[in-house]
């Protein structure tokens, strides 16, 4: 008779298993798949490393090892993650947010008081984690829209979960937005797709494989969406509002550049901790005429 393995073993085998098939952080996303098969908390995973596991809470580790060795992103296995403190549910079908994606967040809270920014919307919203957050952390007034109707309702169901009022409308882009709210908006926000066609391919197994192309393929240069956005955004905007964009990270130079063409002062680069390029927002310039 097979005997069950103790929390310590199955950990120790989850631990070899992923470093053998190359994850960085192998001993980390071990313990966090144990702890989701035992309903345990970090805690008890080392002080209860005798204790046996059950036979179908080892098959189950199993399988999300098996999973995780396939590439698939540990997010969504687990099927959630956490973006500035709070809970959001994931899968596949919507962007993983990230946490370069939280100076974004960041950036629009810490401009909003100044300058009034309350009703914004937030294009290519996927799981929802920036209007969510802005309307979570600063009471703001939100409207996200995505083009993918699964990504929709991941959004409304992290609304939910997190217990946040926003809007959500199915949109490519600015496409059905009612006309009503042209000229409304104190800010547009967006982290939209920005990788070149040609650099997909060369993106990790994890994100190339799994997450979906239509949020990370941003056209032949990288630029396609922002072209867009921007060349609309005088529409939607109040007179004096601003654009904010999650970019590439040397797309800093090409996105200042276009965002002043198109009428905006104040444009602002700013850097990730790691120094690379992550988000440029501008402030548009009030009675600007038609371009």
């Amino acid at each position: 008779m097979k005997k069950n393995k103790t929390i310590a073993n199955a950990l120790l085998e989850g631990k070899h298993r992923l470093q053998l098939a190359g994850k960085d952080n192998y001993a980390f996303e071990a313990e966090l798949l144990l702890m989701e098969v035992c309903q345990i908390s970090r805690v008890q995973l080392f002080t209860h490393g005798e204790k046996m596991i059950l036979p179908e809470e080892e098959a189950r580790y199993n399988d999300y090892l098996n999973q995780r060795e396939s590439n698939r992103p540990l997010q969504y296995i687990l099927g959630q993650c956490e973006f500035m403190g709070l809970p959001f549910s994931v899968g596949e079908g919507v962007l993983i947010p990230r946490g370069d994606t939280e100076l974004l967040v960041e950036t629009v809270l810490s401009m909003s008081k100044e300058n009034n920014i309350q009703q914004v919307i937030d294009l290519g919203t996927g799981s929802g984690c920036i209007p969510i957050c802005l309307a979570h952390y600063g009471k703001m007034n939100c409207l996200g829209v995505d083009i993918s109707p699964k990504a929709l309702s991941f959004a409304r169901k992290n609304a939910e979960k997190n217990q946040a009022v926003v809007e959500w409308l199915e949109s490519d882009l600015f496409d059905k937005v009612p006309p009503s709210w042209k000229g409304s908006f104190d800010a547009i926000i967006s982290n939209p797709p920005y990788i070149a066609k040609a650099e997909i391919g060369t993106l990790m197994p994890e994100v190339r494989d799994f997450e979906p192309k239509n949020a990370l393929d941003g056209g032949e240069d990288g630029l396609a969406f922002y072209q867009r956005i921007i060349k609309d955004s005088r529409h939607w905007l109040k007179n004096g509002g601003w654009l904010f964009f999650e970019i590439g990270y040397d797309q800093g130079k090409a996105l200042l550049s276009m965002m002043m063409v198109a009428g905006f002062s104040q444009c602002t680069l700013r850097k990730d901790l790691a120094g690379l390029d992550r988000v440029v927002f501008g402030k548009l310039k009030e009675n600007i005429d038609e371009v």
